[in-house]
């Protein structure tokens, strides 16, 4: 029976250096085990000085990694030029009209010059002016008659008349704030045939929300008519939340067109309708039972003025 070789490390029919238990291959190979090189050496008589061993699974590495390099290479190589065409198509500078080169017998008239493109004279589009109206004939704190003609109501807040408590100070806030000018966004006409509008100030603030936030206005019309400016209705929503307390003066009594007579006093329950002093009230009464003048002051039932003077019992 024909011995095999020692337990070591061998390089198997691959080429690969594989440990042999010595009956059989195992698993275990020189990837695993770094230091399964030096044992194959020690195992097979190698020296430095000798000879050296074959290492057919190391050649069969170094063939692989070659190749690996290689198609690396390659790749790289192929990536670099499509990434320079890329860049020559994006980031071509574009190509302007140079003068033409003059050769030595050419002078520069007979050379003809590059077109040239003249400036454009088109103006540049601008905003619209906005345009400024005054208050020509103001009726109170909402409403007014314009420089243009036209009478305006502000939209969705409601000022007190003159005559009422802070409507005074409401027409003089409106008076004060447009006294500049202002300009209207009108977006609805009411049954007076007004132009219901935002109103803004030669600032740009919107008089509407500033009476709301003075409290110089109330929200009479606001639900009626929030669906003809629902974003404006929003804002004066804010403004009547946070609106401040004014300091306005009592409303005078209104004086009536027609003055109006005085009223004749009543007379006592005891006393005869018509007799100053008074007189009892009885079926009939002579000059003799009063004993003293008395004045006539309407009807004269007990007949005294005889004379028709006023004065009964004279």
């Amino acid at each position: 029976m024909t011995e095999g070789p020692r337990a070591g490390w061998y390089a198997d029919d691959q080429g690969e250096l594989r440990y042999w238990d010595g009956s059989a291959w195992t698993n275990y190979t020189a990837r695993n085990y770094p230091y399964a090189l030096n044992a194959y050496q020690s195992s097979a008589g190698f020296t430095a000085d000798t000879h050296r061993v074959s290492k057919p699974w190391l050649r069969r590495w170094e063939l692989w990694l070659v190749a690996g390099c290689v198609a690396v290479m390659g790749i790289v190589a192929v990536g670099a030029a499509a990434t320079s065409e890329t860049n020559d198509t994006v980031t071509s500078e574009p190509v302007h009209a140079t003068e033409p080169a003059r050769t030595v017998d050419q002078s520069p008239a007979d050379v003809e010059p590059s077109p040239t493109t003249e400036p454009s004279t088109t103006p540049e589009p601008t905003d619209e002016p906005v345009v400024m109206l005054f208050i020509t004939d103001q009726k109170d704190g909402d409403s007014w008659v314009g420089s243009d003609g036209n009478e305006y109501r502000l939209g969705l807040v409601n000022t007190p008349e003159r005559n009422e408590q802070c409507g005074p100070e409401a027409t003089a806030f409106t008076r004060k704030v447009l006294r500049n000018g202002y300009s209207v966004n009108a977006y609805a006409e009411d049954t007076h045939g007004r132009l219901v509008a935002e109103v803004r100030d030669a600032k740009g603030r919107s008089l509407n929300v500033m009476l709301a936030r003075r409290g110089l206005g109330d929200d009479r019309y606001l639900e009626e008519f929030r669906h003809e400016n629902p974003e404006l209705g929003r804002r004066l929503d804010r403004a009547f939340a946070s609106a401040s307390v004014p300091a306005c003066r009592k409303a005078a009594k209104p004086v009536p067109l027609v003055p109006q007579p005085p009223k004749a006093k009543t007379p006592d329950k005891d006393c005869m309708a018509g007799y100053s002093p008074c007189l009892p009230i009885v079926a009939d009464l002579d000059c003799g039972e009063i004993g003293h003048p008395v004045t006539v002051t309407g009807s004269d039932p007990y007949r005294l003025d005889r004379d028709g003077d006023g004065t009964g019992c004279d």
